[in-house]
Formats: structure tokens, sequence, C-alpha cells
């Protein structure tokens, strides 16, 4: 990967009732007065549009953590505290997420701010350090997010780069030297397109044309997939949305592909199985399923997210580190004895990370966060899907999130 340094870990989100949502949680799990202080938790992400199935997964999240905040209970400095969602639809525009984060940091006075989108992240971060001071809970991979040097930036996700070299050696040990690259066409999907080519370059392999297309606006992609195939590849870069992945590896299996997938980190394997067939999605290696991780919360977070939602969906890390990042936040009032302070708050989540109550580890929990602002899972792993549809687990070495 060009120039980044490879280190192991160290223990180092109109009118009010269109695109809004409240959902308030009764303070001190059942035994508060009713009589604490009421704190907005902002979310502002893609709920209508080519988005809208992601940004609902960040949303369940931030629901299913604000339930049980309630049943449990929070106080910060002797006082319960109420949490309060709510949630503006951004349409995955940066300058709609910007002015959603404004209004909730303005209007309702959100110390938090959660954003699901890198684009819709680094305009935020141009106005959440200065006249109106909030965090921003930020679900983004892209590491250009704790480069900014931004003060109140909290990142969720490993760093995407982490993936390339360990994607790269899986897929190889699979099938044959040749990819063919059909990512989505965002800024983000560039950015790892060009991370699995350097990878697979320096790997000793050979990249064809990019055919990346528009995962948002294009729903025929027999052309585009029929021009990768086009140059003979074993295996072949796809991912965006869970949806379009899902029907660009359908499309490619129907086309008589047999190699394997690389799946950027925005698409999961479990969610575009509910889709597509799984025969053709495997021989593919991708992020590990929430399913798969063995965290003292995790299978109580399933069986809370089937009841929520029914059968139909599966969580996604979406859903599961959202869930985890409020309670951390949520911790981190406690811990900094205040809810309206956003530096005490980013300031205290070092120390709040191990008085995180078990139930809330549930997809890979951070043992640190970084003087950058970046959460850090000790044991990250990623998964291959076999030709029998089984999950193995691929170990992940993180990598510096330095330029």
């Amino acid at each position: 990967m060009n120039s980044v340094p490879r280190t192991r870990s160290r223990r180092l989100l109109s009118s009010a009732a269109i695109g809004t949502l409240v959902f308030t949680i009764a303070a001190c799990g059942g035994g508060g007065s009713g009589d604490g202080d009421t704190v907005v938790i902002g979310y502002t992400g893609p709920l209508s549009g080519g988005g809208a199935a992601y940004g609902e997964n960040v949303k369940i999240g931030l629901e299913m953590a604000v339930d049980d905040l309630n049943e449990d209970g929070v106080e910060v400095d002797g006082t319960p505290v109420t949490l309060e969602l709510k949630s503006l639809d951004d349409k995955y525009a940066p300058s709609t997420a910007a002015s959603n984060a404004q209004r909730l940091a303005d209007q309702d006075k959100a110390p938090v701010v959660v954003s699901p989108n890198a684009g819709a992240i680094k305009a935020i971060q141009q106005i959440n350090s200065g006249r109106s001071n909030f965090l921003i809970s930020a679900y983004t991979s892209d590491p250009a997010i704790v480069q900014s040097d931004n003060p109140l930036t909290m990142m969720i996700p490993p760093n995407f780069e982490s993936y390339a070299s360990e994607f790269t050696e899986t897929a190889m040990k699979h099938g044959g030297k040749k990819l063919a690259l059909l990512g989505t066409q965002s800024e983000y999907g560039q950015q790892w397109t060009k991370s699995i080519t350097d990878a697979w370059e320096q790997a000793g392999g050979s990249v064809g044309g990019d055919n990346s297309v528009d995962y948002a606006t294009v729903s025929d992609f027999a052309g585009p997939v029929s021009k990768a195939l086009a140059d003979k590849p074993d295996a072949i870069f796809v991912g965006g949305p869970s949806q379009p992945t899902a029907l660009i590896m359908e499309e490619a299996r129907k086309q008589g592909f047999e190699g394997s997938f690389l799946v950027m980190d925005q698409a999961k394997l479990d969610e575009m199985a509910t889709v597509a067939k799984i025969d053709d999605l495997t021989n593919s290696v991708g992020v590990l399923p929430v399913s798969e991780y063995e965290d003292p919360g995790t299978k109580d977070f399933i069986d809370k997210f089937s009841d929520k939602t029914g059968d139909k969906k599966v969580p996604t890390s979406e859903t599961a580190l959202n869930y985890q990042g409020i309670a951390i936040i949520a911790k981190a009032m406690e811990v900094a004895g205040s809810t309206d302070d956003p530096e005490k708050i980013r300031e205290s989540i070092s120390d709040a990370l191990p008085e995180v109550d078990d139930k809330y580890k549930v997809n890979g929990f951070p043992d640190e966060i970084t003087d950058e602002g970046h959460l850090l899972n000790p044991n990250l792993e990623a998964t291959y899907l076999d030709k029998d549809g089984e999950y193995t687990k691929v170990p992940i070495d993180q990598v510096s999130d330095a330029k």
C-alpha cells in the first residue's frame, strides 16, 4: 500500500414531521424521577434515496442503544439524564449533512452528532470546532477523518486501508493474479480502488481497467460486468451498498465468472445474502459479519435486533458499531461529569472504554482511542466465505492512520 506504514494496533445525526425521528429514554432505568436533564444525540444520515437502507441500519443501532441505556439508566454528576435521539435526512449530500449538524447543535443543543458518510463528516468537521462546538461520532473507515486534526471527532470503524493486503493475499490464494475493478464511483469507493490496486500490484498481480460504476444510480449491471469480464480476470473487486453489490456479483456469476471477489467494507456478505443466492456470493473475502463475533453482548444484541426488525434483516456493523458508539459516549459523559462540554466528553473516552458494560460489547469492542480520535479494536478480523457457504476468520493487521 505505497507508503502506508504497517503497525499492530496498540492499546493505544424542513418540516418537523419529515425526516425527523425522536426517541426518548426515561432516565435511570426505572428508578429515575423524570426530573433530570434531557440531552439530544443528533443523527444526520441518508434516510431516503439510494443510501436509505444504509442510513436505516445506522439509525437502528442508535435506537437500540437509546432503548438499552434507558433500561440501564444514565446518571451524570448525580443527575439522571434523559437521552433524546433526533434524526435528520441528508440524502447522502455533504452540504445538507453540515446544515443538519449545525441545526442539531444550535437549535437542539446536541453535544454529539452522528454521521455515517466520509464526505458528510468532512463537511461537518468545518463547523464543529468553532462557534458551535460538538463531538462528531464518525462512522467511516476513511483515515482522512482522523488526519484532519479535528479535536472533536471520534472515528468508529477500522481504517479501510488495513484490509487491502490481507484481502489480496486471501483472494490470490483462492484464485489467480489478474484483478478486475468494479467498485463504486464514489470518492470513498475510488480510495478503496486505489488501495486494492496498490496492494494487488505489490503482491505481483496485474490489474485491468477501472470499470467502476455509480452504484446509486445504475440498476442494469450487465454492461459493466461484461466489460470487466472481457479481460478474463481471476478476481473482481466490488463494493458499495450491500444491495447493488450483491446484484453485481450475481450478474458476474450469471455471465460465467467463477473466480473470487474482494468486497469493500461498505458491503456486508450476510446482508447481501438477503437479496442474492449465497452460491453467487461465495469465494469472497470481506468484513466479518456481526453474527460471527463472540463478544460478551453479541448474542443478546442479535436477538434484540431480530425482535425489533423481524427475520428479513440481518444486523450489520453499521448497526452494531453505532450501538457501541453511543454506549461509549454515554459512559464518557458520566466519566466527564458533563453532558454539555464536548471537549470534556472527548477527553473522557479513554477512561470510559473499560467502564462500558459488557452488554454493549458486540462487534469487536475497542480498548483504546488514539490521540487523533480513532477507536481501535485490538483483534480486528475479516472473513473468507468459502464455496460451501462457511465463514473463515481472517486476522487483519491494522495500519497506521498517519498520512
